[in-house]
């Protein structure tokens, strides 16, 4: 997505895809009317600058910027989390208590509900920002500061590895893949969750404000389930399920939300939202 796509342009995008989706849902005529009518008005206006010419999601940051960001306002609800969590947190209670490496930690969301069910924590993340937030969150956990694809972890040297929401930042998948896989001790789980790449390529990003309020976003890549699938194949894992929940009309918060509701709703909830993969390690 270019940064310079206008709120009008998505909005006027996300109505063509709602008049989609209704039309193959096959529903009330009027509803789909109304999808014509309103992207009639925003023709009308897509080129006024005081609203719809603006960029859509605010200024576009690079992964290190954006997060520094992003820490500030990090531990408010995050749109996907409703869907991600309940699904995680039933696959980490299905974990004895054992060494946890959370990679991509953040500020220790997941980190600080494993530490508290018994686990050990090696939270390891490559923004400092958000490192220093989870230091305070779980006083008790191991941070360190490293990236995806070269995390500071001796071979096999924990039980379960965690990586939630952080792959969809790397445009390939093998290379982050195959150092989850490594760092875990054989037979032990890896479990990792994504934004689903069918919103990405509709067009959502990693989307935020700071504390000064202005938007922002940073630019994510789409990953099939079956280029997860090679990698993890060629890593050594083994997948025991794979979940994907749907988009609810909460979650479902795009910049249509306040501005065409009725689109928005009709647009994406439904959807896959999020992907979650429970896989083992070969013994």
């Amino acid at each position: 997505m270019s940064a310079s796509v206008s709120l009008g342009e998505m909005l006027l995008g996300i109505e063509g895809l709602a008049l989609l989706r209704l039309a193959a849902a096959d529903g009330d005529p009027s509803d789909r009317m109304a999808r014509v009518e309103e992207m009639r008005s925003l023709l009308e206006r897509v080129g006024d600058p005081r609203e719809l010419a603006r960029p859509a999601y605010g200024s576009e940051h690079d992964v290190a910027e954006g997060y520094r960001v992003w820490s500030e306002t990090y531990d408010r609800p995050l749109r996907l989390s409703p869907l991600e969590e309940p699904v995680m947190h039933r696959l980490f209670d299905s974990l004895g208590p054992s060494t946890v490496l959370d990679a991509a930690c953040g500020t220790g969301r997941h980190s600080s509900y494993l530490a508290a069910r018994g686990h050990r924590i090696v939270g390891i993340d490559r923004s400092p920002e958000m490192l220093a937030r989870a230091r305070t969150r779980l006083a008790g956990g191991d941070f360190r500061e490293g990236a995806l694809t070269a995390l500071p972890a001796p071979v096999e040297s924990v039980d379960a590895v965690v990586c939630a929401l952080a792959l969809v930042h790397l445009p390939e998948v093998d290379e982050a893949v195959r150092e989850l896989a490594r760092v875990v001790r054989p037979a032990g789980r890896v479990m990792i969750s994504d934004v689903h790449p069918f919103l990405i390529l509709l067009g959502w990003q990693a989307q935020f404000r700071g504390a000064s309020g202005d938007p922002g976003f940073m630019r994510i890549h789409p990953h099939l389930p079956s280029e997860y699938c090679q990698a993890f194949a060629a890593a050594g894992l083994r997948v025991r399920s794979c979940h994907e929940p749907r988009l609810t009309a909460d979650a479902a918060a795009t910049v249509a939300a306040e501005r065409c509701p009725a689109a928005n709703r009709a647009a994406f909830v439904g959807l896959p939202g999020v992907i979650v993969w429970d896989l083992e390690k070969a013994s």
